[in-house]
Order: structure tokens, then sequence, then C-alpha cells
């Protein structure tokens, strides 16, 4: 699992294909390319998604499963496991003739589990032979897992461990202790995915159980982008949603309780302090009135001379970098800021900056400071469409948030059309200062007022 709030993705216009690099490019005069995506869902249920792009003699094919931490409420850890042990051997390798053969045909795996989803990449080249084999080891690991006790008596204490070493981390607690608050009782609230108890309880029937369902053609989501014409991306989806078990597909997730402001400060010993700000932020990545909130996001906490960082860190020198991000989850999200401080200014920095959330949300940004946003999120889309594997990895994002079909062809078109009044308008109804959740984690010392802004 990543250590940090999930951003939200640099969601692309359909540039891409051709685009090698984004210097000298002039965004303000920057027109939507076209590249098309084309959709279809397998006999079995998967639904696939598909960008043909023949520049390199490379396909990227990604995975993304309904099989994250949150549908595993009954033993907290079964869905991280289960996860895990995909990376020890199947029912015809080991994990070590496995990796042995996909470095020989110089293939690349990669694998991600969060709360509502795990993700399995392959990177392969595009020569027939090779893709054939590369995909035949891919599938093999996920579709006919090994699950052995062994193996399971091995990674439990891995993750354990895992955890430990996140939890010692403050940011990372931080982070947690937020999620921990504001999704209280909701699957959603132990965002580290596990606990000690449900971790041991987990035993190798278990797993194949939550394999069978969880890994299944129908809750599954594929991304292909790459030099294949749509017939061979056509048989490759089939071929993988033939080899999956069949027939379920995950549950959505209760709404998420009414949120409870709180400030809570956890004493660890360290040299600094690490800070969360979050406000709850129910609107799906699908709803028209993400995109202003993306842009707020933006203006406010998003980059190098976004407010937040002009007034902590350029005036006031009070720490190395501040940032927003929104987590939109299906069953609702949040809208957080970070920072690091030093001990004494934890209580006064966090007043600063709820006054000037407070302030954003009432006044709105400035159409200077909306028009640089824009070029920042137009630039963040060019690097993410520059490079198959991670235009794969946007595409995989997009299509997990139900985004509409043509959301890549029109994405700069639209945040450019949104007015500074439109954003206003979606923070004053969708971000309520008064629902704020603060954590602090970090040594107690003796708050001290802030320094002034001359020092």
């Amino acid at each position: 699992m990543h250590d940090s709030l999930p951003q939200q993705p640099a969601v692309a216009s359909s540039i891409g294909s051709n685009l090698q690099s984004t210097q000298g490019l002039d965004l303000d005069s920057f027109e939507t390319l076209h590249t098309p995506v084309r959709s279809w869902t397998t006999m079995s249920g998967t639904a696939v998604k598909f960008i043909e792009v023949h520049g390199l003699p490379i396909v990227d094919v990604v995975l993304r499963f309904r099989a994250g931490t949150s549908q595993d409420t009954d033993q907290s850890g079964l869905a991280a496991l289960t996860f895990y042990m995909l990376e020890e051997g199947s029912q015809r390798h080991t994990a070590t003739e496995h990796a042995e053969q996909l470095e020989r045909l110089g293939a690349i795996t990669e694998r991600e589990i969060r709360l509502e989803h795990a993700t399995l990449s392959l990177r392969s080249l595009a020569d027939p032979t090779r893709l054939d084999a590369a995909l035949e080891l891919f599938i093999d690991l996920v579709a006919n897992p090994a699950l052995q006790p062994p193996a399971l008596e091995k990674i439990k204490p891995q993750l354990l461990n895992l955890n430990t070493s996140r939890e010692r981390q403050p940011g990372v607690k931080a982070r947690n202790e937020t999620f921990r608050h504001m999704f209280s009782g909701h699957p959603y609230g132990n965002r580290l995915g596990s606990t000690p108890q449900g971790i041991e309880s987990v035993t190798v029937d278990d797993l194949r159980r939550f394999h069978q369902r969880a890994y299944a053609a129908s809750n599954l989501e594929v991304v292909m982008v790459g030099d294949l014409s749509l017939s061979e991306a056509q048989a490759i989806a089939q071929r993988i949603s033939q080899a999956l078990p069949q027939g379920w597909t995950a549950a959505e997730l209760p709404a998420v309780p009414a949120v409870t402001s709180a400030t809570i400060n956890i004493q660890q010993p360290g040299a600094s302090s690490a800070t969360v700000l979050a406000l709850p932020m129910n609107v799906p990545a699908s709803d028209p009135e993400f995109l202003p909130l993306i842009l707020a996001s933006e203006v406010f906490a998003g980059g190098y001379e976004a407010r937040l960082m002009m007034e902590l860190r350029h005036r006031r020198g009070l720490t190395y970098g501040i940032h927003s991000t929104i987590v939109p989850l299906s069953a609702g999200g949040l809208f957080a800021v970070e920072w690091e401080i030093a001990p004494q200014y934890v209580q006064a920095s966090q007043a600063l900056v709820e006054t000037l959330l407070r302030e954003f949300i009432d006044e709105g940004p400035s159409q200077a400071e909306l028009q640089f946003a824009c070029k920042r999120l137009a630039g963040d889309l060019l690097r993410a469409a520059a490079q198959n594997q991670s235009l794969a990895a946007l595409l995989s994002e997009i299509s997990h948030q139900r985004q509409p079909a043509d959301h890549l062809n029109t994405y700069v078109e639209r945040i450019r059309a949104i007015t500074a009044e439109e954003v206003r308008s979606v923070m004053r109804r969708r971000l309520d200062p008064n629902q704020k959740v603060l954590v602090s984690v970090g040594p107690g010392v003796e708050q001290q007022p802030l320094p002034p802004t001359d020092q």
C-alpha cells in the first residue's frame, strides 16, 4: 500500500500517443488532441479499455480488481494477505521460477493494493512470442496462485512488520489517524488495511475463498495501452477473463458516517511534527462538481506558487512544503492539507491554515490563480500521457472512477471553462470547515506563537 494520501490523478485529455516531451510547449495555445479510447465488456463481465499506440514496441496491461482492503471487514488483513500471496508462486511455477522467466523475457510486473482496489500491471515487449510468454506467466500468477501454508506463515510476520514500520513514520501515522476518525465504523477507517488479530486469524482456506470471489473476471477492469491492434487487444482481454474465477462482483460499500470535528495530538519523538487538516468531501470523481474542487485544491496548496506555499514557506519560512490533496472514494472522500512543522508551532500553524482555508472558501480564487492552476494541471496531464505506462495507469484510475467515455478528450477544455465564481460556489457547498479534523504527530513541547514574517 502507499504511505501517502492517494493523489487525485493527473487526469488527462487525450493526448498522447506521439508526444515525447513537454519542453517548449505553450500551454496557453494547447489544443486537445484526440486519442481514441476503445471500450468493451467481455462475455465474463470484465470491463476493458484500450488505447492503440504504435510509437514503441511496448505493451502495458493493467488489471484493477475491486479487491482492496475495504472488502475484508470480517477479517482485517484478508485482502492484503491474498494480494501479497500472489507473489509467492502459482500452481505451476515457484515464485523464483516466475521471476526468472519474466526477467529473461524483459517483462516487468508491478503491484499495488489500496482501500478500494488491488492493481497488477505487466509491461512487455510487443513481439508476439515474448508477449505471449509474459502474459502466460502474468495470468498464471493472478488466476492460479499457489496459496500454500508455508508461504502464508512467511507473509504474516512480514505484513505485521510492514505495518509497524509505517506507523513509526509521523506523516503516515497522522494520515492513518485522520482516516480512523473521519471514517470511524466504516471499512475506510483502517487505512493500513489490516490488524494483528485479523492477520493472525486468516487461514489458507480463507485466502482461497477470497481469491475465488475478489479476483473474479466480473470484478475486474482491464486497461491496455501499446503496440497492439484492436483484435489483438480483444483476444488478450478474453484470454485474461476466461482464465479467472467467474461470477462474483464486489458489493457497493455503505455511505460514510457523518464526521465529528476533532483535534487529535499524538506524541511521538522526532525533530518535527506531521500535521493534517482534513474535511469530508462526499463528491464522487464522476460528479460535475469534482473538477472545480480539483482546481480549488491546486490553487490552495497544489504547487510551488499555491497560496499555502507562499504563506507558510516563502513569507514565513515555517516548512519546506505544504500540499493539499483530494481523495475521491466511492462511498465518500476527503479534502486534506498536509505539512511538517517545528513542534512548537503546531497549534499556531493549524490556526493559520484553518484561517486561510476559511478565507479561501469564502472568497474563492482570483482569475490569475485559476489560470495558473489550469496550466499546472495541463502540464501534469501532458507528462502523464507522454509515456504509455503512465497513460495506462491514468486510464485505469479514471475507469475506476466511473468517468464518462469522453473524459480523456474533453478534460482540458472543461477545466478551462470553469470560472472563479463556480469554484467558490462549489467550495461553499461542498467544504465545511466546521467539520474539520486536525491531527498532529510529533514531540510534545510547549506551544509558541508564529514568528513575525520579517524574520
